[in-house]
């Protein structure tokens, strides 16, 4: 940093210098000394420009360098006194008309400086008002945006919650699975997480899903229910949050440092295992999403004893080649089942039958495969129509579909049809870019609080569908 003495020294050599140049110069030219003969002399001028730049002290010190080298002698043909005497008589009158003219521009050289340094003073005050305005102005704008984005967050997450939840319900369990440790990293900024499923043979827990694994991580599958703090949880049906290892040291002891938040996934009977948050952000720590993600768990139950008993059924049994459907005999096991559990439990499901009339002539014009590509299709769409909440089946006829619909009545299955037509009717469908006009009908039963067979169940669902073919 340049102090105020350093300023002064080197404004003062570059006066010293300024001069000098002059005199070297006036060398050359000894019968004009110190450039008097001149109309305008160099060193005058010269303080004339200091005085209006510098100020009037560093004028009049400019103005005694340029005396002091005009005074020198270079003419040799004059004495030293009668040469002092010559030139002193030819600078005097500009002498005088210089001193006043530096002594008005030191003035207004003054009057700027002062001027500018109010100013200065002035714009540095404003400047550190601003700041601080502009540092007051961040630091509620956060406040602010903080306040929204929980704002929009809740609101955000219920609907994402929602839609999550949804996804969820598949017959694949595998798919299951993957929504729900999507959903607890999107929720939870997890780094790292895992689902694990016990297994009733081997009486340990096996991992099942993951995300933000390594290939270290990857070695570490397999854990024991009675030495991990995922089994912990497992045994006692109990969440599991890294601060209770400050309470109780036979967690301490199991503690592999790769459990933060741990929750048991409980199905409607029994707890089926546990998902374990290994690494997230420590911001993101808190009973907020301990909360969320408790609640997202607890949904999340549904979802993967629907898939869990979906496949546990097919999984030794034939599906169709073409359409990877259970067959009807795995329908009708499925359905009994559930009319017992209907029974326990008072739940509501519905069933319903699609048949296409003219699979045959389909079948003649574009090949089974292609018409079993369609149907595919269809039933996608179905499923999504839904919400993912169904499940389909191969009925007794190849061109015969069978769904089940939990959760919902006569009403609600008879809606569900009409929006089902109106869709089916309405969609592009096409088979090698040709449009195929799909026919449907469709033949629905309800299991309500009155006991019924499955029989009687399906044979409801079969006359509504021979009534619509008179």
């Amino acid at each position: 940093m340049i102090t105020e003495r350093m300023k002064v020294f080197r404004q003062t050599t570059e006066l010293l210098f300024i001069s000098l140049v002059f005199f070297l110069i006036n060398l050359l030219f000894p019968e004009d000394p110190g450039f008097l003969k001149t109309s305008i002399n160099p060193y005058l001028i010269a303080v004339i420009l200091v005085s209006a730049y510098y100020g009037r002290i560093y004028g009049y010190l400019s103005l005694f360098f340029s005396l002091v080298f005009i005074l020198i002698p270079i003419n040799t043909q004059l004495s030293i006194s009668g040469y002092i005497v010559y030139v002193w008589n030819l600078i005097t009158t500009r002498l005088v008309i210089v001193i006043i003219v530096v002594y008005f521009l030191g003035m207004i050289h003054s009057s700027f400086a002062s001027q500018i340094k109010t100013q200065r003073i002035y714009m540095k005050k404003v400047s550190l008002e601003k700041y601080k305005l502009q540092k007051e102005l961040g630091s509620i704008s956060a406040a602010n945006r903080e306040l929204e984005e929980r704002v929009l967050r809740q609101q955000d997450s219920v609907t994402a919650l929602y839609t999550q939840v949804k996804a969820m319900h598949s017959q694949n369990l595998s798919k299951t699975l993957s929504v729900l440790i999507s959903t607890v990293q999107k929720f939870s900024w997890a780094e790292k997480a895992s689902i694990w499923e016990y297994e009733r043979d081997s009486k340990q827990l096996v991992m099942v899903a993951n995300v933000g694994w390594d290939t270290d991580d990857a070695l570490n599958t397999i854990e024991s229910v009675d030495s991990t703090i995922n089994g912990w949880v497992f045994r006692n049906d109990t969440i599991f949050s890294v601060r209770m290892l400050l309470e109780y040291e036979n967690l301490s002891a199991m503690d592999t440092k790769r459990n933060i938040l741990t929750f048991p996934i409980k199905l409607s009977s029994s707890v089926w295992g546990v998902l374990n948050i290994e690494s997230m952000p420590f911001s993101k720590y808190n009973l907020y999403t301990e909360k969320l993600l408790a609640i997202l768990i607890d949904l999340a139950g549904t979802a993967i004893e629907r898939a869990s008993e979906y496949e546990a059924m097919i999984e030794y049994n034939e599906v169709n080649p073409q359409t990877n459907l259970p067959s009807v005999s795995q329908f009708f096991s499925f359905i009994e089942n559930e009319i017992i559990k209907s029974a326990d439990n008072k739940n509501i499901f519905s069933v319903i039958i699609i048949e296409l009339p003219d699979f045959n002539d389909l079948v003649n014009e574009h090949g089974e495969k292609q018409v079993y590509r369609i149907i595919l299709l269809m039933l996608d769409k179905l499923h999504s129509l839904s919400g993912n909440m169904i499940d389909f089946f191969h009925y007794k006829e190849k061109n015969q579909i069978a769904i089940y619909y939990p959760d919902i009545d006569y009403d609600g299955a008879s809606l569900f049809c009409l929006e089902s037509l109106g869709f089916i009717n309405t969609y592009n469908w096409t088979i090698n870019d040709n449009k195929v006009l799909l026919d449907v009908i469709l033949g629905y039963s309800s299991m309500g609080s009155d006991f019924i067979s499955a029989d009687d169940l399906l044979s409801m669902a079969e006359n509504l569908l021979e009534m619509q073919k008179v």
